[in-house]
């Protein structure tokens, strides 16, 4: 076991070398991303996912390319039990937790008055409580070596609603909260707690979101969002500098930013756009099982 200070962390949060992060949902997109940006910095990591064989080969890919120790640490943190272990294996592995990425999260699409409630419970399992165990895990840890960083990735519509993405809408407004209020409790401890919040980013992410429309929920796996979006690399780069400068709450790109301000000034505007995307997104999903189920048909 390797033992890391992280006291002072707030003069030394510049220099993130030797500095112990946890990433969740690390196997692929946005969080093998972070964790690519943190091993470049030189950070060790521990990296969780459920997936082990990928997670064992972006391990293997971040100890070649920047010699540092990366150890797999195969979770479902939607399992708070789970969430919890993740960070005592860190802790018992490398002696300290300095950052804590709460990145792993599901996407969930349907209408708010159709959704199944199960899989809103699930989804609801791994973006909040899932962070939420992790995080009180890490803070006893962080407060004994003197501070550390814990980042929350979002989302753009954790500050406005997405129309047949509510249920989604939901879990990111919650821990819009949740994360304003621990980064207040947490600030006697040198602890800074940042919200990163990506628009639309180029993952699989929507193929990975449950479908929870009645009659269609055959169709999970299939791609729904509206467009590519940024590569995740930039994300990552963001999010190491956000940590670096103990940023609160961070937007990716100007037309993000843009687009939240938009909403918070402007409610009447912005919920008169929102009608015509729902009826696009809508007719788009009908439009895609359509040309789906004329493939499958037979002739």
């Amino acid at each position: 076991m390797t033992v890391s200070s992280s006291r002072s962390w707030g003069a030394n949060r510049r220099n993130l070398k030797g500095k112990v992060a946890v990433v969740t949902g690390a196997s692929r997109g946005i969080g093998e991303a972070i964790a690519a940006a943190l091993a470049a910095e030189g950070c060790r990591l521990v990296l969780a996912a459920r997936s082990k064989d990928r997670l064992e080969e972006v391990a293997g890919m971040l100890r070649v390319r920047y010699g540092v120790e990366v150890v797999a640490a195969p979770t479902d943190v939607g399992d708070e039990g789970q969430a919890r272990k993740l960070i005592e294996t860190a802790a018992g592995h490398f002696g300290s937790v300095d950052i804590l990425v709460n990145n792993a999260g599901i996407g969930i699409y349907g209408a708010v008055d159709e959704l199944h409630l199960n899989d809103l419970r699930h989804v609801f399992e791994v973006n909040l409580f899932g962070p939420l165990a992790a995080l009180q895990a890490a803070v006893p840890v962080m407060r004994r070596n003197g501070g550390g960083a814990i980042v929350n990735v979002s989302s753009i519509v954790g500050r406005f609603p997405q129309p047949l993405g509510g249920g989604y809408t939901a879990t990111k407004f919650a821990l819009q909260g949740a994360s304003g209020a621990a980064r207040a409790e947490l600030k006697r401890d040198n602890i800074d707690v940042i919200l990163v919040c990506p628009g639309l980013t180029d993952t699989e992410f929507s193929q990975h979101s449950r479908i929870s429309v009645p009659g269609a929920e055959h169709r999970q796996g299939e791609r729904h969002s509206l467009g590519q979006g940024v590569e995740p690399a930039r994300v990552g780069r963001r999010t190491v500098a956000a940590i670096k400068r103990g940023e609160r709450e961070v937007y990716i790109t100007l037309f993000d930013r843009a687009l939240v301000w938009f909403a918070l000034h402007f409610p009447g505007l912005f919920q008169w756009a929102l009608v015509y995307v729902t009826r696009y997104r809508r007719k788009r999903f009908d439009e895609s099982g359509a040309r789906k189920n004329r493939r499958v048909s037979p002739n």
